[in-house]
């Protein structure tokens, strides 16, 4: 299982390079120049080396306080913009029938600078899931919502 915590989580499932860890982790959770940041928990537990999205979503503890799970995967610390998995956890605490907008929502991935909007609106509720997952390049990648 993973920690139960009121912030989003951000979870390690490949452990190929700390430093790109470390760079991912750094990105996200930095301040913009507002005073900005994603609240989200770094966890590096070696249990979910190689774990799909599906597994660390399933580890989420009833009652996490987030609506939303990021995951740092192959993809995300080989890649030179490090574009974070980003999975909607509105069902596992909604009930699927009475909200059936989100039955089905696909992850997207997100650069760790534009986290902090992902993770701020959607756990607030300011934006929805579509927005962002909208907005994602070709390459599925959010890199926010331009001028």
């Amino acid at each position: 299982m993973l920690p139960k915590s009121d912030e989003s989580l951000l979870v390690r499932t490949d452990f190929s390079s700390d430093e790109a860890w470390q760079q991912l982790v750094g990105q996200a959770t930095r301040e913009n120049e507002d005073g900005f940041r994603a609240y989200a928990e770094p966890v590096s537990d070696p249990a979910f080396d190689a774990a799909s999205w599906e597994t660390v979503k399933a580890a989420v503890p009833a009652g996490q306080g987030a609506s939303v799970l990021f995951i740092a995967d192959g993809i995300s610390l080989s890649s030179p913009d490090h574009p974070v998995l980003v999975v909607d956890l509105s069902d596992t605490y909604l009930s699927v029938a009475e909200f059936p907008e989100i039955t089905g929502r696909t992850p997207f991935r997100c650069i760790p600078s534009e986290l902090r909007g992902v993770d701020n609106n959607l756990n607030i509720s300011n934006m929805d899931w579509e927005e962002f997952a909208g907005a994602a390049g070709e390459d599925g990648v959010f890199r926010g919502f331009g001028e």
